[in-house]
């Protein structure tokens, strides 16, 4: 897809979550929602991450986005018991006004154990100690963590798993590979194992199509999301409709 231009000015408040389930297959019910920063314009038009995050990084507003995602978020999901993640950035890991914000909020918020972030595999392989140190400060108020998109760099990630983290996702095109590959095969089983052996849950992402969803069905995987189930929309009530 191409990225198209930003020729209209927003500012933060325009940035809102949008919603998609990560699916339990043995139950086909929703376990929890990502939750997936999108661009609405005054025009009404609707922008991805890689369209408007270099204008949020040039502009030095990252910090604001993370937080202003989480308490729009945490808003959003207050009077529910649905679990829930966010994103952020290797640079929020390293944000200690923004871990305080999270770890304030979640202090009078109920069920917090249902609130988890995501960090992409990169950012944790890269420094597994500046992971551990935001787990240390967040694992008491009942934050949990997710690596996304594992897989998709080289690194060491039994050196996670030895982190208490609580599920990792694997990357799209490691399920869709994963017959005609021997290198890759021996990869997600033994990521599976470990995976089984520490009590991570494993989400197949990017499941895009019913063939791509026999596959992960077939393999020990009990989570999955994709657009074979719902794109990210807008309210959640939307995405249990698919």
């Amino acid at each position: 897809m191409p990225i198209r231009e930003i020729s209209e000015d927003f500012s933060i408040e325009d940035i809102v979550p949008y919603f998609q389930p990560i699916v339990d297959l043995s139950s086909h019910g929703v376990w929890r929602y990502e939750c997936l920063a999108r661009l609405i314009t005054r025009s009404d038009r609707t922008f991805l991450p890689s369209e408007f995050l270099y204008l949020i990084d040039r502009e030095q507003h990252v910090k604001t986005l993370a937080a202003s995602m989480f308490e729009q978020c945490a808003s959003y999901f207050h009077d529910t018991n649905v679990p829930w993640n966010i994103n952020i950035t290797e640079k929020d890991l390293d944000d200690e006004l923004l871990t305080n914000t999270l770890l304030t909020h979640l202090a009078s918020y109920p069920t917090p154990e249902r609130v988890s972030i995501e960090v992409s595999a990169s950012a944790a392989l890269s420094n597994p100690k500046r992971l551990n140190r935001f787990i240390d400060r967040s694992l008491h108020a009942g934050l949990g963590v997710f690596i996304d998109n594992v897989g998709s760099c080289p690194g060491n990630i039994r050196a996670l798993m030895n982190l208490p983290i609580r599920g990792i996702k694997l990357a799209g095109g490691l399920v869709k590979h994963y017959e005609q590959q021997e290198a890759v095969r021996e990869y997600v089983d033994y990521l599976l194992s470990l995976c089984e052996r520490h009590g991570v849950s494993t989400i197949a992402e990017q499941v895009e199509d019913e063939q791509h969803l026999e596959k992960v069905k077939r393999l020990s995987i009990k989570y999955a999301q994709g657009y074979v189930f719902s794109p990210p929309v807008a309210n959640v009530k939307k995405a249990q409709k698919h």
